[in-house]
C-alpha cells in the first residue's frame, strides 16, 4: 500500500500524513474506505461535484484541480493541475517503487482470457497482481497499479484501445518486461482505418517494452508477418508451434513447443491464449509441471467460453463480447465437439465494425454449416448473419429480443444439445440463461 505522504511527495507537495491507502477510484460511488478519490472532468460531468459522495464512501484524500473551490469537508486535498495526469504519474512512481516484472497484454480478442491464464500460471510461483475487470484504459490501468500489493512480484496488465496512441501511452507508463499481442480482429476498425490500422495500434505495446524484453505475438496473422518477435501459432514456421488440439466439453488437450498441456477451457483460440501463458511462464523460469498445475486451476472471467449445464443441456456462455474473429472461433468450437446431434448457435449483433458491419456479419454466416444444426439470430444486425448462411440443412430463426430468442431455444434443450451464446456486450445475451432457469 502507498501512503498519503508518498503520493504528495511524488506530486511535489509538502504533506505529512502516514495513513495508508487501500482503495482508489474515479467513481464517487465506489468503495473508498481509506481511499483516494480522483475527480475526472468529462464533457458532461465534473467529478469534483461528487466529492461529498466520495467522502461518504470513506475517501480520506483527493486529487483536486487547481482553481476549483476547495471542498468544505474533512478530507486531505492535494491540489494539482490535472487530476488524471496526477493519477497516472503517481501510478508510474508506485510501479517503479514496487518494481515487479510487468506482463502487458493487448489484442482484439482474448485479452482477458489470456490475462486470466497468465495470472493462474504465474501465481504458482510469484506473488501476482492482475487487471480487474476491464480496467485497461488510461484511467483503469493506473488504478490497477495503485491497487497492487507492495510485495507484488509480477503485474499482469491488460491494455485496451479506442484509437492510435492509446496503447503506446499505456506501454510507456508500464514499461513491460513481456508483451503479448493475442490477435488482430475487427473491433474499433472504424477508428483506425481497418485491420491494418488495428495491427499498427496493437503493436504500440512495444513502445515501452524493455530492451531485453519478450514480444510474443500471433504468428498465424499475416498482418504481423514482418514484425520481429517470438511467434506463437499453428503454422509450422512459428517460433513456438501448437499441435494436435483435441477438445471435449470438459476441456482441451494440446501439444505446444515440445510438451503436452491441457486446459479446462474450450476452443482452439483459447489454446492459443494458453500458449501465450505457457511462453510467458517459461520466460520467467517456471517449469512445465508447475505451469500445468496453474492451467488446471484456470478460472476465466465469466461469460468467456464459460461451460454451463442448464436443464441437462450443455451451454457455452461466451456472451461478454463479440467480433467476427471471436464469433467464428466459437462456432468452430461447437462444430468440433462430438456427441451432440443438436448444435445451436444463438448469435446477436456485433458492434464497432464500421462501414463493413453488414459484410462482416454475413462472413460469420458462411461459417454456419453442418454439424451446426440451428442458428437463432438476435437483433437487427444479427439478421445480417443469415445473409451468409448457405447450408440449407441449418434451421435459421430470428428473434427481435433476447426473450424471444429464449422462447425459440427452449424446445431444443436436452442432453443431446449444445448451445453457444455469443454477441456484443450491449445485447446482454446471457439473459437467456435467466429465462431458461424459469422452466
Amino acid at each position: 500500500m502507498v501512503t498519503i505522504t508518498e503520493i504528495a511527495s511524488w506530486l511535489g507537495l509538502d504533506v505529512t500524513d502516514e495513513r495508508s491507502l487501500r482503495h482508489f477510484a474515479t467513481d464517487s460511488r465506489s468503495e473508498l474506505t481509506e481511499g483516494l478519490y480522483v475527480p475526472i472532468q468529462g464533457a458532461r460531468v465534473d467529478g469534483h461535484s461528487f466529492i461529498d459522495g466520495a467522502i461518504d464512501q470513506g475517501a480520506t484524500v483527493t486529487l483536486w484541480k487547481k482553481g476549483i473551490p476547495l471542498p468544505d469537508a474533512d478530507i486531505v486535498v492535494l491540489e494539482v493541475e490535472d487530476p488524471l495526469a496526477a493519477l497516472q504519474h503517481i501510478a508510474t512512481r508506485y510501479l517503479k517503487l514496487v518494481s515487479p516484472k510487468v506482463v502487458a497484454i493487448t489484442g482484439s480478442n482474448g485479452k482477458t482470457s489470456t490475462k486470466d491464464m497468465v495470472e493462474s500460471v504465474l501465481k504458482t510461483t510469484y506473488r501476482t497482481h492482475k487487471t480487474s475487470g476491464n480496467f485497461n484504459s488510461d484511467i483503469g490501468m493506473p488504478l490497477t497499479i495503485l491497487m497492487m500489493p507492495r510485495d507484488t512480484e509480477v503485474a499482469v496488465l491488460e491494455m485496451g484501445m479506442s484509437g492510435f496512441g492509446d496503447i503506446e501511452f499505456l506501454s510507456r507508463l508500464a514499461e513491460p518486461d513481456i508483451a503479448l499481442v493475442t490477435n488482430i480482429g475487427e473491433s474499433h476498425a472504424e477508428h483506425v482505418g481497418g485491420r491494418a490500422g488495428i495491427a499498427k495500434a496493437k503493436l504500440e505495446i512495444t513502445a515501452g517494452l524493455k530492451p531485453d524484453g519478450h514480444l510474443f505475438l500471433d504468428g498465424d496473422e499475416a498482418l504481423l508477418a514482418g514484425v520481429t518477435g517470438e511467434r506463437i501459432g499453428y503454422h509450422h514456421t512459428n517460433t513456438f508451434v501448437i499441435e494436435q488440439a483435441e477438445a471435449t466439453f470438459l476441456g482441451t488437450t494440446f501439444q505446444f513447443a515440445g510438451a503436452t498441456f491441457r486446459i479446462p477451457v474450450l476452443g482452439k483460440h483459447q489454446v492459443r491464449n494458453a500458449a501465450y501463458a505457457i511462453a510467458t511462464a517459461r520466460a520467467l523460469g517456471v517449469a512445465d509441471e508447475v505451469i500445468q498445475a496453474g492451467l488446471d486451476e484456470v478460472k476465466l472471467t465469466p461469460m468467456r467460453m464459460e461451460r454451463l449445464v442448464y436443464h441437462k443441456t450443455a451451454v457455452i456462455n461466451d456472451a461478454y463480447n463479440a467480433s467476427p474473429t471471436s464469433m467464428n472461433a466459437a462456432i468452430e468450437t461447437v462444430a468440433e465437439l462430438d456427441g451432440y446431434p443438436t448444435r445451436v448457435v444463438v448469435l446477436g449483433d456485433m458492434y464497432e465494425l464500421g462501414d463493413q458491419e453488414r459484410e462482416l456479419h454475413a462472413s460469420v454466416g458462411k461459417r454456419i454449416t453442418l454439424p451446426v444444426s440451428h442458428a437463432i439470430l438476435v437483433g437487427a444486425k444479427g439478421r445480417y448473419i443469415a445473409e451468409g448462411i448457405t447450408d440449407p440443412s441449418v434451421v435459421v430463426e430470428f428473434a427481435e429480443t433476447v426473450d424471444q430468442a429464449a422462447t425459440l431455444l427452449r424446445p431444443l434443450l436436452g442432453e443431446q444439445t449444445i448451445v453457444l451464446l455469443k454477441a456484443s456486450r450491449g445485447v446482454a445475451l446471457e439473459q437467456i440463461l435467466t429465462d431458461l432457469n424459469k422452466i
